[in-house]
């Protein structure tokens, strides 16, 4: 770059080094930023520093303001039209993530869960706004959807209590009694392999049907297992390695998210908050941190 300040690779290249080598995650934002500034067009920049981005918990607005009119070019890349998705599901605009998934086919099987989860986010978040407007029939659609898209998923099933909750609910609101029953009946069949943000959902639909004794068993799991996260992390952060910071947030963000919602079930709506405000202090990426802070 001293040789040729406007060659966009070298600024890419050198902050590759500065993250992979010399473990500067600020030095490598602004190197990769000097790069885009100097080649819009190229969608490897996009992915690698949405990701810079999230490790250094960077402001939503700057993650919007980066894929901003940049669709054309990131669409061209799985991993950076992955990336442009999970932003605009984190920044308000699901509407927008259904509207681009729809029109679009990825290529790669690796991390296609990841595709999957976040296929399911857009449509479970676009139905939640068009709840919140009171169109009812559309919302249920877009729950419907989600459900169809985890089915063809190679977890298939793991997020059907909180997909099926979300059915209910609209079935409930558009004045469907029996049908409302059957989904919230539906997520509390399923037995669960791990205690999660799946759990809330799930307690949420066992207060629907009646069974108050096992919803309070699946918000009490939801803070045991968040406070014996939270536990073992302050262990594990008393002998971290430098560069673990972030790795190290994300997974306190995952057990103050826990907590909260556990506390959010049990309607101590105070102490809720204040873990899942914590949660996205550690995390603005924590997505469902961010959704039951706000509702």
């Amino acid at each position: 770059v001293q040789l040729n300040p406007l060659l966009a690779i070298a600024w890419r290249n050198l902050g590759w080094g500065y993250n992979n080598y010399s473990n500067n995650i600020q030095k490598s934002v602004l190197a990769y930023e000097k790069a885009i500034s100097l080649k819009k067009d190229e969608p490897v920049y996009y992915a690698e520093l949405d990701v810079l981005y999230e490790r250094n918990n960077s402001p939503l607005e700057t993650r919007a303001k980066l894929f901003d009119s940049a669709n054309e070019t990131v669409k061209k890349r799985d991993d950076a039209f992955v990336r442009e998705i999970l932003v605009l599901n984190l920044t308000g605009q699901a509407d927008k993530s259904v509207k681009y998934l729809e029109n679009s086919n990825f290529h790669f099987r690796e991390g296609s869960s990841r595709i999957s989860d976040m296929t399911v986010d857009a449509r479970l978040l676009n139905g939640s706004s068009l709840m919140k407007n009171g169109q009812y029939q559309l919302a249920l659609d877009q729950y419907l959807a989600a459900k169809n898209r985890e089915a063809e998923d190679e977890q298939a099933g793991a997020r059907d209590p909180q997909i099926n909750y979300f059915i209910a609910t609209a079935y409930e609101a558009l004045g469907n009694k029996e049908m409302a029953k059957l989904y919230f009946e539906k997520s509390t069949d399923q037995k669960l392999n791990e205690t999660g943000i799946v759990s809330y959902y799930q307690g949420l639909s066992f207060q629907k049907s009646g069974q108050n004794d096992n919803a309070v068993k699946c918000f009490n799991d939801l803070i045991e297992t968040g406070n014996d996260k939270l536990n073992k992390e302050s262990e594990i952060d008393f002998f971290a390695k430098f560069g673990e910071k972030e790795s190290a947030n994300n997974r306190l963000s995952n057990a103050n998210l826990l907590v909260g919602l556990g506390l959010k079930g049990l309607g101590k709506n105070s102490e809720a908050k204040k873990k899942l405000q914590k949660s996205v202090e550690l995390s603005v990426s924590n997505l469902w941190a961010g959704i039951e802070l706000n509702n």
